[in-house]
C-alpha cells in the first residue's frame, strides 16, 4: 500500500470521528434539561366537600393538571399531598397518582379516611385542608433523581366528613328508665372484643334505677342480673357488684339519677357504674389546665355542651368529675380514652358538643359562634 493512500485512509478515518462527536454533541444539547418557568397548575372539581355516608361509592372530587414539560420525553411521577393550613406541609399526607398520569379521583368514602384518619379532621364539620400537586423526575439508573421535585400552588379546600359507625360486640341495658324494652335499650360496647363493655346511660328522676344487661335485644337470650356483692354509694355515685347469667336473678341498680359510666365484664362476671358530669379542660380556655368550665347536659340529645371562648395557641380536653381518671382526647381524628390534646383552629367562642349516646364510637364538635 503506498503513502498516499495510507494518507486517504488515514482522513477518511478522521473525518468519520468528527462525525460521530458531532452527532454527540448534538444529542447532548437535545437532552438538555429545561425546568418550567412556572410552577405546575393544580384544578379540583370542587373546592367545598360535604361528604355523605349514604353516596360513599360516588366521586367525591377529581383533581387534574397538564403534564410537565422538561425539554425531552421523561417519566415523570406526579403525586398529591395534603395536610392542615397550620402544618405548612411539614409532615403531609401524600398519595401518589403515577407516572405521567393527568388526573387523580377519589370516591366519597376514601377522601372521607383520609380527612378523618390520615388528617384528623373533625366530622360533621368544615375544616380547612391545603392540597399541592409534586412532579418528580423519575431517573433510569435507580438513582435517585437529580432533578428537584416540582410543587404547584396549593388550593385550599372545606371538607365536612362524616361519622364511620363502628358496630362492636355489644350489651343492651335495659331497665324501668326506658319500660325494660331490650329492644329500645342504649347499648354498651366491647372495643376491643375481649368481654369488656363500656358505655353511658341517663337515668332520670322518677323510677327506682335498676337495670339489667342482655347478650341480644330481646329476653330470650342471656341476660345478667345480680350475682351478689352489689354495693351503692349514693355520696360516690358508685355501684358494683358481680353479675349472674341466671335470668331469674336480681336486677341491677345504681344510687340515684345521673348519667353513668357503665362497665361489665362477662368473663369475670362484674359491674360497675360511676355518675358523671363532663367538663373541658385546657390552655385554651381562660380557666387553663388548672379550672374546668363545666358542660350542661341535655337529656333530649343525650349530648353535653358549653360555650366558651378559645384561643388557637392552646388545645384541651374533656374529662369527667373535674378529674383525670376519665378523660377524653383525639387519636387519629377519634375521639378517646387518654387521647392528645384537641387543637383549635382559630381564637373565638365556640359552642362545643359532646357525644356519648353511641357506645364505642363517642364524638364532639365544635362550632364557631363568632
Amino acid at each position: 500500500m503506498n503513502t498516499q493512500h495510507i494518507r486517504r485512509l488515514l482522513f477518511a478515518a478522521v473525518g468519520l470521528w468528527l462525525l460521530s462527536l458531532a452527532a454527540c454533541q448534538k444529542d447532548e444539547i437535545r437532552a438538555v434539561l429545561q425546568l418550567p418557568k412556572a410552577a405546575p397548575a393544580l384544578q379540583s372539581s370542587s373546592t367545598n366537600l360535604v361528604l355523605d355516608s349514604t353516596q360513599a361509592s360516588q366521586t367525591a372530587v377529581t383533581f387534574s393538571w397538564n403534564l410537565v414539560n422538561v425539554g425531552y420525553n421523561a417519566d415523570i411521577t406526579y403525586a398529591l399531598q395534603f395536610d392542615v393550613p397550620a402544618d405548612s406541609f411539614h409532615n403531609p399526607v401524600t398519595v401518589t397518582a403515577g407516572i405521567n398520569q393527568k388526573s387523580l379521583s377519589f370516591t366519597v368514602a376514601n377522601f372521607n379516611t383520609l380527612a378523618l384518619q390520615s388528617l384528623g379532621l373533625p366530622f360533621g364539620q368544615a375544616s380547612a385542608v391545603v392540597v399541592r400537586l409534586v412532579a418528580s423526575v423519575n431517573q433510569y439508573n435507580g438513582n435517585p433523581s437529580v432533578v428537584p421535585p416540582m410543587y404547584s400552588d396549593p388550593l385550599t379546600l372545606q371538607v365536612t366528613p362524616y361519622q364511620v359507625i363502628i358496630s362492636y360486640p355489644s350489651l343492651w341495658v335495659p331497665g324501668d328508665y326506658q319500660g325494660w324494652n331490650p329492644a329500645a335499650a342504649p347499648k354498651v360496647a366491647s372495643v376491643k372484643a375481649n368481654g369488656v363493655y363500656e358505655g353511658y346511660v341517663y337515668f332520670p328522676a322518677g323510677g327506682t334505677f335498676q337495670f339489667k344487661f342482655t347478650s341480644a335485644p330481646d329476653w330470650s337470650h342471656i341476660n345478667y342480673g345480680d350475682g351478689g356483692n352489689m354495693t351503692l354509694d349514693a355520696n360516690a355515685g358508685t355501684a358494683s357488684g358481680n353479675l349472674s347469667t341466671d335470668g331469674g336473678a336480681g336486677n341491677l341498680q345504681v344510687p340515684g339519677m345521673g348519667y353513668y359510666r357503665l362497665i361489665a365484664n362477662t368473663g369475670n362476671l362484674t359491674w360497675s357504674a360511676t355518675r358523671t358530669t363532663w367538663s373541658v379542660i385546657g390552655d385554651a380556655t381562660a380557666g387553663g389546665w388548672n379550672t374546668d368550665t363545666d358542660m350542661s347536659f341535655d337529656p333530649s340529645t343525650q349530648t353535653w355542651s358549653v360555650t366558651i371562648d378559645l384561643v388557637s395557641s392552646g388545645a384541651f380536653k374533656f374529662r369527667a368529675n373535674h378529674d383525670w381518671a376519665i378523660n377524653l382526647g383525639v387519636n387519629n381524628g377519634q375521639l378517646t380514652y387518654n387521647g392528645s390534646n384537641i387543637p383549635v383552629p382559630s381564637d373565638g367562642k365556640y359552642l362545643i358538643t359532646l357525644n356519648l349516646s353511641v357506645a364505642g364510637n363517642y364524638t364532639f364538635s365544635m362550632k364557631k359562634l363568632n
